[in-house]
Parts: structure tokens; sequence; C-alpha cells
């Protein structure tokens, strides 16, 4: 049998846990690097079993595709099992987290991505993991064939083309540095103002390529501005729940421009507010730093149940005293920020999102898809359905 502490090193390198269990799949244990807790081998022995038949039955390692996008690998070596992932051959989308956590009975309060891996890392990570086990070598080949991937590895390979293709064309085009991006992201996390006009022009104008056509370019950089803005302005000292609604409105406002010079005014103007959001957070702070830390707690925990009791305890105080400061600094409940900022995060989902009805609701925390629909109405005026109709652009549907 292989030494575990080489199996250890293993995971370390590739980053990914393995676990092993018996061929009923019971007894499953880890090799110590990552923690047990949160890993869908570990709490689902119906995910386990699954893995472990297929592999006694192909009589190669085993590459399960789980949930659409994500990966768990199985390795026999002699009685024992040997069991990894899971990991994401492309980018999840908070619903699709959400609902993948759910799937698994895992605690939906420590959502996280799943590590990425592309298919041809996936293959040689089996590969080299079965040769470590077994002593065997297995091509790539067998195992996409045995695995039911040579679909899958074709669709990689013909992204990939294009990739390269894409570098190739686009070698001698300038981009600005990471220092010139650097500059512009400290001057909003520092609230300098000034400097931040300055510097915004030499970065925009030097900008690497993210479209063939100029004006989704423009829209896509605008995009890649507000994200990178809002989290350096929480870095610098906004709350996450302010932060996230001057995102808010700067997405909104990309979806209005029509122009290119609109949209180079947007992106100019997008670093300017954040900057000038951070100074004046730092200038005057008119809010109590519990109801800050209740907004920031509201901010991660939206999506699911929150309890005022929770926040309290959270933050040191008690339930009575948080409600009282917070009206006092806001002028309205707790609970009606909570089901305001769930409706503003929905909003954004139906806009830029394929998910369901159903799934924007459990995401964000309704007790019913006809609750959501009466509470959204409430504050957006038309029905969640009447929203995206009216608002989701058509490249989002593609």
């Amino acid at each position: 049998m292989v030494e575990h502490t080489l199996l250890r090193k293993l995971e370390s390198l590739w980053g990914i846990p393995i676990f092993y269990a018996d061929e009923a799949g019971e007894n499953i244990r880890s090799l110590g690097i990552f923690p047990e807790k949160q890993n869908p081998l570990t709490v689902s022995e119906e995910l386990r079993r699954s893995l472990i038949c297929q592999t006694k039955e192909q009589n190669v390692p085993t590459i399960y595709k789980a949930f659409d996008k994500i990966y768990f690998f199985c390795v026999q070596s002699g009685q024992d099992f040997y069991l990894s992932g899971p990991v994401g051959a492309e980018e999840l989308s908070y619903v699709e987290i959400h609902q993948f956590y759910k799937k698994y009975h895992m605690s939906m309060k420590e959502e996280r991505h799943p590590d990425k891996m592309t298919l041809n890392r996936m293959l040689n990570f089996v590969s080299f993991l079965y040769e470590l086990l077994e002593g065997k070598d297995i091509q790539p080949d067998d195992l996409m064939e045995k695995n039911n991937l040579i679909e899958e590895k074709e669709a990689w390979e013909e992204g990939e083309t294009v990739r390269i293709e894409l570098d190739k064309s686009d070698a001698a085009a300038y981009h600005h540095t990471y220092m010139e991006e650097r500059y512009v992201l400290d001057s909003i996390r520092e609230g300098n103002v000034e400097e931040v006009n300055e510097r915004a022009t030499a970065l925009l104008e030097k900008s690497g390529i993210l479209s063939r056509k100029h004006f989704n370019h423009q829209r896509n950089q605008a995009i890649v501005t507000t994200t990178l803005a809002t989290r350096e302005a929480i870095a610098g000292g906004v709350s996450p729940a302010d932060a996230y609604r001057l995102s808010d409105y700067f997405i909104n406002q990309i979806d209005q421009c029509r122009t290119m010079e609109e949209m180079i005014e947007l992106n100019q103007r997008c670093f300017y507010k954040f900057t000038k959001l951070v100074a004046d957070t730092r200038k005057t702070r008119s809010f109590s730093s519990y109801t800050e830390q209740c907004k920031d707690y509201i901010s991660r925990n939206y999506h699911h149940k929150i309890y005022l009791e929770d926040i309290a305890e959270a933050i040191g105080i008690s339930p009575g005293h948080l409600s009282r400061s917070f009206r006092q600094d806001t002028g309205e409940k707790i609970v009606d920020y909570i089901q305001k900022f769930r409706v503003e995060r929905a909003a954004n989902l139906l806009k830029y999102s394929d998910a369901t009805l159903s799934e924007i609701s459990d995401y964000v925390c309704f007790n019913s898809q006809s609750h959501f629909g009466s509470v959204f109405k409430e504050y957006m005026k038309m029905t969640p359905r009447q929203y995206r109709e009216k608002y989701k652009r058509k490249e989002f549907y593609s």
C-alpha cells in the first residue's frame, strides 16, 4: 500500500482533498490535509456508493460528473477506494453554488465555489493517482472513453484553440501594467479623489481587449471596473451593503448606455463615486458601528435565515439594543432592511442570470415563491417575471 504521506503531498500539490473508504462506502477517512466537514464525499453516502459502484463496474478510475458542472474522482486500490473532489470545470453562479450545497445537505452558511480544474488537469490527476496507488499507467484517451468524456474533451479543445488564436492576434496589443491598475485601486481604497481622476483615464485608455466589438469591450470593461471598485471600497471601510448598492446602480446604468462615449464616461464616474464614498465614509460615519456591523452581517448571510438574536450575538450586544440603534440610525426596522436587501439581490439575479424564479426565491431565502412574488412586487411595483421580461438583456438568454 502506498504511504499516506505521499498521498498527502499529492493533496497539497493539487489542492483538492483525497479520502479513502471501504467497498461499502462506509468508514470514510481523510488523509489529514483538508477538513472532513463541508464535502459531499463525507456527508453523502449515496454519492460515495455511486462512485465506488461505477469504479468496480468499469475496472478503471472514475471521473464522475455531478450537478452538470462539478466532478468527483474514484480510484480503487485493493479493497480500498480513494475518492477526491469536488472540482468545477467552469464558473458556477451564486445560485448554482447554493443549489449544490443544498443537494448534498451541507451547511449553507459556509458556501464557497469548488476549486476549478481543466479537463486535462483532471485526467492528469486521476492518472497520477492511479499510477501511484496501483503502479499502472492509464492513458487519458482510455479514461475519457470509459467515463464518456470524449465529447467534453473535444469541446474543451475547441475552446482552447480559440483562446490561443486570440492570444496570437493580440500579442502586440498594449495591456496596462499591474502597477498602473494597482495605483487606481489603491486610490479608491484610500479615498483619494484627486489621484483617482488622474490615474483612471490612463488605465481606461490602455486596458486589454475584452471583446472584438468595441462597444461590447467597453461594456465588459465597465462591468469589471464596477466589480473591482466595489471590492476596493469595502476594503477602504465602506460597508458591503452600501458598496453593493452603489454597484447595483452602476450595473443598471451600464444597461442604459447606448454609445461608446457614454460608457467611457460611466467608467470614469464609477471610479470617482466609489472613491468619494470611501472618503465620505472616513470623514463622517453617521451610523454607529453596531449598525454597520449589522448591515455587514446581513450582506453576508441574506441567503440564509437571519434572526435578530443571531446578529446581536455575532456583534456582541443585546437584541433590544441592536434593534433600537439600527432604527435610530436608518429610520427602518432590521426586518424591513433584510427584505429590501433580498429583493435587490433577487433583481440582479433576474437580470443577469438564467436561474428560475423558484431557484432565485430559494437563494434569497423566501419561504415560498408566492411570498417572494408578493414582497418583490411591493418593492419593485411589478412581479419578478415582469421585471425579468423588462430588464433582462438579450445576450443573457443565449
